[in-house]
């Protein structure tokens, strides 16, 4: 792989821009980086990357071939993981994760490595009532931070639902406001929206329909604000348990059949069947316990 220097070095070249037309930099100074014979400091390589018009991320995807540096790589594939009932892709990332750490000290990425061991304890048991002690470890570990930071959030965001109804709910609150000072992070809205659907998923899968609604509401209205129909069908799908546990059923079923029919004309077959299944048992469960409260 280059060092900084050539990357700088390669970008102003293509860009036909002379080491003079740097306007943030000495000559000798950019001359000394380019040939690796010293590092920037911070000031002086933003400043430089303003010059190149080229933005941190970029330089480095850049300067990784045009790749993302394989620390992100790894996270990005945690990102996509959409389903934690998949076992072969948990498997899958727990061997890349393994590899990474074997060659590497990095908390971070030990921390989503344990969190995959933690799905597949839930797959194995059936449960979400499972002692980790490790799970644990890592909430001590952030609890005592004044500021949690995104990847702080990001982490107990996966996990929170393990823990004691108390200790949940402090962190459901905790991280909702801190996350309010990344309103301007990259990504950080869709980050935001899955957060708040998978506390109202908790919610419902622990019989506390109603505590969801406040959560689904602000969930659906930035969905829908920031132009992401996935989210804010799921969201709406929700919503219908709230419906049927306020008592209005007939809108419950209005609102659930308008998100089947859109995730089928979205094709997304899987979602769709997904949403079918857990509405129906939700709906059976519903009917049994109303006969054994007229018996």
């Amino acid at each position: 792989m280059n060092k900084i220097g050539q990357t700088i070095k390669q970008i102003r070249e293509n860009k036909n821009i002379t080491q003079k037309q740097m306007l943030s930099v000495k000559q000798s100074s950019l001359a000394a980086i380019e040939s690796n014979k010293r590092l920037p400091s911070i000031e002086i390589f933003m400043n430089i990357l303003r010059d190149l018009d080229i933005g941190l991320v970029e330089f480095f995807y850049i300067h990784n071939d045009f790749r993302l540096p394989e620390r992100d790589h790894l996270f990005k594939l945690f990102r996509e993981q959409k389903q934690t009932l998949n076992t072969d892709y948990i498997y899958y990332l727990k061997k890349e994760y393994d590899s990474y750490l074997s060659k590497n000290n990095d908390s971070f990425i030990e921390s989503l490595n344990h969190i995959l061991d933690v799905y597949l304890e839930i797959n194995r048991l059936q449960t979400f009532e499972i002692d980790n002690k490790k799970s644990y470890e890592l909430w001590d570990k952030i609890a005592d931070q004044k500021v949690w930071y995104h990847n702080d959030i990001y982490i107990l965001t996966k996990i929170f639902y393990i823990f004691t109804p108390e200790q949940s709910e402090h962190m459901i609150s905790k991280a909702i406001e801190e996350l309010k000072k990344y309103a301007d992070y990259h990504g950080i809205h869709e980050f935001r929206i899955a957060f708040l659907l998978n506390c109202s998923k908790h919610y419902i899968l622990s019989n506390r329909i109603l505590e969801s609604k406040k959560h689904l509401i602000e969930a659906y209205k930035l969905a829908e604000s920031h132009q992401i129909e996935l989210l804010k069908l799921t969201a709406d799908y929700l919503l219908a348990y709230v419906d049927y546990e306020e008592g209005y059923k007939e809108k419950a079923h209005a609102r659930f059949i308008r998100v089947v029919d859109s995730f089928e004309i979205l094709n997304r077959q899987l979602l769709r069947d997904d949403i079918i299944r857990d509405w129906n048992e939700f709906l059976v469960s519903n009917v049994l316990n109303d006969i054994d409260l007229s018996e």
